[in-house]
């Protein structure tokens, strides 16, 4: 028989993964790897990652701005102003933003808080 015929069976001993028994081997601990054969995260790869998305959103704020810079009128409560419009929607959102982010970080405060002193 050839080498490439695959009517006999292969022994289990053989199969690279596979432990004699039949139950599967562990895979070798490579560097770079995680236990499931991923390759690991990094912090040079995470700061890489916040580094490309800090620069894509950079370049839609200028495309937002260039956009939209013809003045717009504000009304706030008893505040009234002109401004560019890019700065209107850049101020909402900043406000939005800090709407979320204020009440989130008092929140993890709270449970940080709580996991220091009970567990």
């Amino acid at each position: 028989m050839s080498a490439h015929d695959q009517s006999e069976p292969v022994p289990a001993d053989t199969v690279p993964g596979v432990a004699p028994d039949g139950s599967a081997e562990p895979a070798p601990h490579r560097s770079g790897l995680d236990s499931k054969g991923r390759v690991k995260r990094t912090r040079a790869s995470t700061a890489w990652a916040g580094a490309v998305a800090l620069a894509l959103a950079a370049a839609l704020v200028v495309v937002l701005v260039v956009q939209n810079s013809d003045p717009v009128t504000v009304d706030f409560l008893w505040l009234s102003g002109d401004l560019p419009g890019a700065a209107a929607l850049l101020i909402a959102a900043i406000a939005g933003a800090l709407l979320v982010a204020v009440p989130a970080a008092v929140r993890i405060t709270q449970l940080r808080r709580s996991l220091r002193r009970n567990g």
